[in-house]
C-alpha cells in the first residue's frame, strides 16, 4: 500500500502527538455486527434536533438545533457543559462536529460491547476533543481555504491545548490520553517517542476514525463532502498507517450492513438513561446549570420581522449574505449557494473573500488581481457596487452584479455589511427548460409533475453532459411505504390524495435545474442537478422528515412515509445503470425497515485512480483479435464479505448472467451495449466471460483472480 496522504479534519489533520497512554487490545471476534444502527450517528445535527424537540418544550421561533445541542451537551457533560458552550461561542461548526463525533463513538462503543466506564470516557473525550481550538487565532480558525504549513503547525497544537484546558477541571488520565492521542497515526514514524499501534488508547484509535469520517462527509469551503462509500474507501486506503486496520474493517462492515440513518438510539441513551451524577463524575466543582431549555414567557412572542426575514432569504433569487464588522459570514442564503457553489454550512463563520469565491472584476483578466468589494466597503465605510464574474468549474463564467453596503448601529461605525449578488447571465436555456415542464404532454395528469417520458429524456441528456465533463448530478428514487394498504383501507381517492401530497412536497424541496417526475404507481424520482451523493442524501432526508410530519386530510389526519434510494453519476454510467443502482438503494431501504434513506455508489471517487497499472481489466480493448483471454490478480483492500456485496451491485447494474457458482469461484457472462449508429469495431456487440476466484489474504483483504475472455460480434438491428 502506498504511503497515504493526510486527511483533513475540521480545520485539522491527523498527525503525531506527544507520547503516553495505552489500552487493551480488542480482538476482531469481540466486535458485534448486530450493533444498533451505527450509521445513525452520521446524521446531520438537524436530525438529532428533531428527535428531541418534542421533549424540550420549545416555543415557536426557538432554534431547534441550538436547543438540541444544549440538551445533549448538558446531559452528557454535566457541570462541564460550559466548556462546550465556550467552544461553540468560539466556532459553532467545530462544536457541532464534536457532538456528531461523540454520538457516533457512543453508538460504535455500544456495538463493541465496551464496559460502561470505558464507554463514558470515550463519549466525553469525543465531545470535547477539539476544545483546544479555543486557543487558536480566529484568522486561522475562520480562514476560508486550505491552511499553510505554518498555520497547520499551529492547528497541530490543539490536542495539547485541549489537555491543558481539561486538566483544570479533571484529573482522569485515561480521558485526557484519548484527547491527547486522538490525532496520532496508528503507525507513527515521525516521533520515535510517540506510542504506536495498539499502545495507543482504544478510545483514541476510535476517535481518529470517527473524526476523519465526519470531516470527510461534511461540506468544506475547499472541497465538497464525500459520499459515505468514498470516505470509507479513504479510511481503508489509510488503514495500517494512519488508522487501526482492525477497527477500520469493523467500522466498514457495520456501515455496509446498516447504511441508513437512524439516530434515535444514542440520543435516547443520553437524554433518558444517563444519570447526572454519572455525567459529573469526571469534573471538579459544582454548578446550578439546568439541562432544561428556558421556556418563553406567556406573553412573549417571536418578532414578526424575524419570520418575514427568514422567509425572504429563502425566496430571493438574488444571493444575500450578512457579515460582521470583520467580514465573518453570519447568513448565507440558498441563492448564494447556487451561484457560488459553496453551501451555507461550509461558509457560515468563515471570512468572506472574493478570491475564495473565484470572483473577479468583469473588466479584468483571470490573472489580474481584483480588489475584494467587501474589504473595500469595510475600509471606506461606503457602499460598493461592481460588475464581476464568478468562475464556475466545468461551466461558463457567471456574470453578476455585486453590491456591498455597510450596516450602521446606534453607535458610530459599522456593525457589519449586507452583500447582494444578482445573476446577470442569459437564462434563456433554463427558462425554456422550466417552461417545458409545464407542457401538458410532459406532465403527469394526476400529480402535475413530469411524467416518465420526460424523465427518461432528461436523464439521457444529463448523462451525456456529465460524461463530457459537465457538472455531476444525483438521482433520488422514492416509494410510498405500504401504499396498497392505504388504497385498501381508505379507498383509491384517498390514495390519489396521498400521491398529490407527496408530489407537492418533492416539488417544494426542488431547486432550479432539478426535475421531479412520477415514474409509475407510487414511485417518484428527483433528478438533482449539480448535486453529489452526500448532498443528495441530505436533501432526501429533509424530504423524508417533511413527509412523515405532513398530515393527509383524506387519511383521517394520518401521515404517510416513504423510502428513498440515492446515487450519483459515476464514470461509465448509462441511464440504465444509474437507475438500477438507485433502485437497489431503494430496495435496501425497504429491506432495512422502510422510512429511511440509503445511498449507494462512489460518485466522484470513481474517477480517482491510486496509481497507473501496467495491465488491468480492460487492456484487451487495444488488441486486434476478435477473441482474447486475460488473467489478472487483484488485491482488494476490503474484507471478502464486502467484496461479495459489491459484486452483487455489479451483477445488478450490468445485467450480468451468472453461469456457474462453485465454492470460491464465480463465472459471469456480460454483454456490452453497442453505441447507436456506430461503424467502428468498438461499436459492435462484445460478450465477456469472466471467471472470478476469491480468496482471503493478510489483514482480511480479498485477493481476486480474474480470467476474462472476449468474443466480438456484429450488432443485428431489427
Amino acid at each position: 500500500m502506498n504511503q497515504p496522504t493526510r486527511l483533513q479534519s475540521t480545520g485539522m489533520s491527523a498527525d503525531d502527538m506527544n507520547p503516553g497512554g495505552g489500552s487493551p487490545t480488542i480482538e476482531p471476534s469481540a466486535y458485534s455486527s448486530a450493533a444498533p444502527d451505527i450509521a445513525a450517528m452520521l446524521a446531520n445535527l438537524q436530525f438529532a434536533a428533531n428527535a428531541v424537540s418534542s421533549e424540550a418544550g420549545t416555543a415557536p421561533g426557538d432554534d431547534p438545533i441550538l436547543i438540541a445541542e444544549n440538551r445533549l451537551a448538558a446531559v452528557r457533560l454535566g457541570v462541564a457543559t460550559s466548556l462546550y458552550f465556550a467552544l461553540r461561542s468560539k466556532h459553532s461548526a467545530t462544536a457541532a462536529h464534536g457532538l456528531r463525533v461523540a454520538l457516533f463513538c457512543s453508538s460504535w462503543a455500544e456495538s463493541m460491547r465496551l464496559d460502561s466506564d470505558q464507554r463514558d470516557r470515550i463519549e466525553v473525550a469525543a465531545l470535547l476533543h477539539d476544545i483546544g481550538k479555543i486557543g487558536i487565532p480566529d484568522r486561522i480558525l475562520r480562514k476560508p481555504g486550505k491552511l499553510t504549513i505554518d498555520e497547520q503547525l499551529v492547528m497541530d497544537t490543539c490536542p495539547a491545548l485541549g489537555c491543558q484546558i481539561l486538566q483544570g477541571c479533571t484529573s482522569d488520565v485515561e480521558l485526557l490520553d484519548i484527547v491527547r492521542y486522538g490525532n496520532v497515526w496508528f503507525d507513527s514514524r515521525r516521533d520515535d517517542e510517540a506510542p504506536r499501534g495498539e499502545a495507543l488508547p482504544l478510545g483514541a484509535r476510535m476517535l481518529a476514525i470517527a473524526d476523519a469520517f465526519d470531516a470527510m462527509t461534511t461540506e468544506q469551503v475547499y472541497r465538497a463532502a464525500m459520499s459515505r462509500d468514498g470516505a470509507l474507501t479513504e479510511l481503508v486506503r489509510n488503514s495500517g498507517t494512519q488508522f487501526d486496520p482492525t477497527l477500520v474493517a469493523d467500522f466498514s462492515r457495520l456501515l455496509e450492513l446498516k447504511p441508513e440513518i437512524l439516530q434515535g438510539t444514542m440520543v435516547h441513551r443520553w437524554l433518558q438513561q444517563l444519570r447526572p451524577e454519572v455525567s459529573s463524575e469526571y469534573w471538579t466543582g459544582s454548578t446550578s446549570f439546568s439541562s432544561e431549555p428556558k421556556k418563553r414567557n406567556k406573553g412573549e412572542t417571536v418578532r414578526r420581522e424575524t419570520l418575514f426575514n427568514h422567509q425572504l432569504h429563502k425566496s430571493l433569487k438574488d444571493g444575500v449574505a450578512y457579515t460582521d464588522n470583520e467580514g465573518n459570514i453570519e447568513i448565507w442564503n440558498g441563492a448564494m449557494e447556487r451561484m457560488t457553489g459553496f453551501p451555507a454550512e461550509a461558509m457560515v463563520g468563515k471570512q468572506l473573500s472574493a478570491s475564495v469565491l473565484r470572483m473577479r472584476d468583469a473588466d479584468r483578466d483571470r490573472d489580474e488581481e481584483s480588489v475584494c468589494p467587501l474589504q473595500e466597503c469595510l475600509q471606506t465605510g461606503e457602499p460598493v457596487r461592481r460588475n464581476m464574474v464568478i468562475e464556475c468549474p466545468g461551466n461558463e463564467p457567471l456574470p453578476v452584479h455585486v453590491e456591498v453596503a455597510p450596516v450602521s448601529g446606534l453607535q458610530p461605525g459599522s456593525i457589519g455589511t449586507v452583500v447582494v449578488i444578482h445573476d446577470l447571465s442569459d437564462r434563456k436555456n433554463l427558462e425554456r427548460r422550466l417552461s417545458s415542464l409545464h407542457m401538458q404532454t410532459r406532465l403527469d395528469p394526476l400529480t402535475r409533475v413530469s411524467n416518465r417520458a420526460h424523465f427518461d429524456e432528461t436523464l439521457q441528456q444529463l448523462v451525456e453532459q456529465t460524461a463530457k465533463g459537465g457538472a455531476t448530478f444525483a438521482l433520488v428514487i422514492c416509494d410510498i411505504d405500504h401504499f396498497k394498504r392505504i388504497n385498501d383501507t381508505y379507498g383509491h381517492p384517498a390514495g390519489d390524495d396521498a400521491l398529490k401530497v407527496f408530489a407537492n412536497i418533492l416539488r417544494a424541496h426542488s431547486r432550479d435545474g432539478d426535475l421531479v417526475a412520477r415514474y409509475g404507481g407510487e414511485e417518484f424520482l428527483l433528478l438533482a442537478a449539480s448535486c453529489d451523493n452526500a448532498t443528495g442524501a441530505k436533501r432526501a432526508e429533509v424530504i423524508r422528515q417533511a413527509l412523515e410530519e405532513t398530515a393527509v386530510d383524506s387519511l383521517g389526519g394520518e401521515c404517510i412515509t416513504a423510502s428513498f434510494g440515492v446515487t450519483e453519476f459515476q464514470s461509465g454510467d448509462s441511464p440504465e445503470t444509474i437507475l438500477a443502482r438507485a433502485d437497489r438503494a431503494l430496495l435496501k431501504a425497504k429491506d432495512n425497515g422502510r422510512n429511511r434513506v440509503v445511498q449507494l455508489g462512489l460518485g466522484k471517487m470513481s474517477e480517482f485512480q491510486s496509481e497507473p497499472q501496467k495491465s488491468g481489466w480492460f487492456d484487451w480493448l487495444t488488441g486486434a483479435d476478435d477473441s482474447t483471454s486475460t488473467n489478472v490478480d487483484i488485491l482488494m483492500p476490503v474484507p471478502v464479505d464486502l467484496a461479495i456485496e459489491k459484486l452483487r451491485g455489479f451483477v445488478s447494474d450490468h445485467q450480468a448472467e451468472i453461469v456457474n457458482v462453485a465454492e470460491n469461484q464465480l463465472s459471469l457472462k456480460v454483454t456490452s451495449r453497442p453505441a447507436p449508429g456506430g461503424r467502428r469495431r468498438m461499436d459492435h456487440k462484445i460478450t465477456f466471460h469472466v471467471v472470478l476466484t476469491l480468496s482471503g489474504a493478510q489483514q482480511e483483504r480479498c485477493c481476486l483472480r480474474t480470467q476474462t475472455k472476449r468474443a466480438s460480434q456484429k450488432c443485428i438491428s431489427n
